[in-house]
């Protein structure tokens, strides 16, 4: 074992202890300092550092409770880490800067939004309410979702969507994709998958997990292929109610009539993934095929990862009675999957009406958003043709010729700028995070990064 000296300098502004503590680990994941090595000791770091002795306890505790040190009685604080081990924290180091370092411009993708079209201020309100409440907060969820959620969502969805079902045949979930996997396993099996040749990964996923076989089906320019639909052998359609087809339009009333008529006659179920479907700036709202089903075929599911915070994980799933009988016969083998504090506070929200009001005010938000950008989109890229996906909150941009899409998306990042396709090969742009001053700067950058790949 030897003894090392440490150089130690001050900075203004941060608390000695972490500067000691930092110092010192960095001395080990350098290599200066290897396993076996003996540090000063605390009397000896007062003098050597001249610092306090609580500030060299303290980043002395710190070390060891991070595994980079270990004290031995009567003979000192000693290096403890393997080589291997501090190749992996070097790693993870890098990584983590990496993480935090990343600072992103324009973001096209699909998973984020504006944050300034949500009022944080009143959602922290109704969350410090609810984190008062003590009694609240010490008890576990309930498994279906919080009764004052399930309340408030069966009054919003049938004032806003037509929704028609008692609160008992709410379900609240973290996702769609739990929600999926609840539904699945109350199904009758042997079951046969129904969607559109599109598709959407998540659903997929789950069916996949469940080993369902699932059928493509053609889409028209209003969703799904009745023909083909009525000559198939599926037992159960997922549909994506509010975008679909190849022009991504809400499905029209007709179609929902003969949807429900295919249901009604095979004995099938629909899942109806109404995604934003009460956030209509365009179009005109339609509502909900749940709302005239009246033979118990139709599960809807329901978010507000748009509509409020992407990070909000909240939605909900309307069960039709059979499957909510079959549901309640299983109900203590569940466990809740979405936050209680945030489910009470969403419940206060919506019961006071702000929901409603915010979904007026993203209703003009985007329709604004949409309109700008559709002009961007079209002055820049004349010969595409731009198609609004306004439940997604987004343009698929197709070209008149194939782009090279992934080497555009790799020189995006160069720029700080985020882009995605769709499974098509499609240039797909959200606006729903770009703000509406950036807007211009962000379009014709991204029309200089295609020119560039097409030289």
């Amino acid at each position: 074992m030897k003894l090392k000296t440490i150089n130690f300098e001050r900075v203004k502004g941060k608390a000695l202890y972490v500067q000691i503590y930092e110092k010192l680990r960095s001395d080990i994941v350098s290599g200066y300092l290897v396993k076996g090595d003996q540090l000063p000791s605390i009397r000896k770091c007062e003098v050597l550092m001249k610092v306090s002795k609580t500030s060299i306890e303290r980043a002395y505790e710190k070390l060891q409770e991070e595994g980079y040190i270990i004290s031995l009685p009567q003979k000192g604080f000693f290096v403890d880490v393997e080589p291997e081990n501090i190749r992996l924290r070097k790693a993870v180091t890098a990584q983590e800067s990496k993480l935090y370092d990343e600072k992103i411009r324009y973001d096209f993708r699909s998973q984020t939004m504006d944050v300034s079209s949500f009022d944080l201020a009143l959602w922290k309100k109704y969350l410090k309410e609810v984190l008062d409440g003590r009694y609240e907060i010490a008890t576990y969820g309930e498994a279906q979702g919080e009764a004052r959620l399930r309340v408030a969502l069966q009054k919003y969805a049938y004032t806003v969507r037509g929704v028609l079902c008692t609160s008992d045949q709410l379900l609240i979930g973290s996702s769609f994709q739990s929600l999926l996997y609840v539904l699945c396993g109350l199904l009758d099996k042997p079951l046969v998958i129904g969607m559109e040749e599109s598709g959407f990964q998540q659903a997929e996923t789950v069916f996949s997990d469940y080993a369902f076989p699932i059928r493509r089906l053609h889409s028209e320019a209003d969703g799904i292929c009745m023909q083909e639909l009525a000559a198939s052998d599926v037992t159960l359609l997922y549909v994506n109610s509010a975008s679909t087809g190849r022009n991504h339009q809400p499905i029209s009333k007709k179609k929902r009539k003969e949807l429900l008529a295919w249901a009604a006659h095979n004995k099938a179920v629909i899942i109806e993934d109404d995604h934003n479907g009460e956030l209509r700036y365009h179009t005109r709202m339609t509502p909900a095929m749940q709302g005239f089903d009246t033979g118990g075929h139709v599960v809807y599911i329901g978010s507000f990862s748009k509509i409020l915070l992407p990070s909000l994980r909240i939605s909900y799933m309307v069960l039709p009675p059979a499957l909510h009988q079959r549901y309640q016969q299983r109900l203590n083998s569940y466990s809740p999957t979405s936050s209680k504090i945030e489910q009470l506070a969403l419940a206060r929200y919506i019961a006071d009406g702000h929901l409603e009001r915010h979904v007026r005010r993203l209703r003009r938000h985007y329709e604004q958003k949409s309109n700008h950008m559709r002009e961007l989109l079209q002055h820049w890229f004349p010969q595409a043709d731009i198609l609004l996906e306004e439940a997604a909150l987004q343009f698929i941009v197709r070209f008149s010729k194939p782009l090279p899409l992934d080497t555009i998306i790799s020189q995006a990042r160069e720029y700080r700028m985020r882009l995605q396709t769709n499974t098509q090969g499609e240039l797909v742009l959200s606006f729903a995070a770009i703000k509406m001053e950036d807007m211009e700067e962000a379009v014709k950058l991204l029309h200089e990064l295609v020119v560039s790949a097409c030289i």
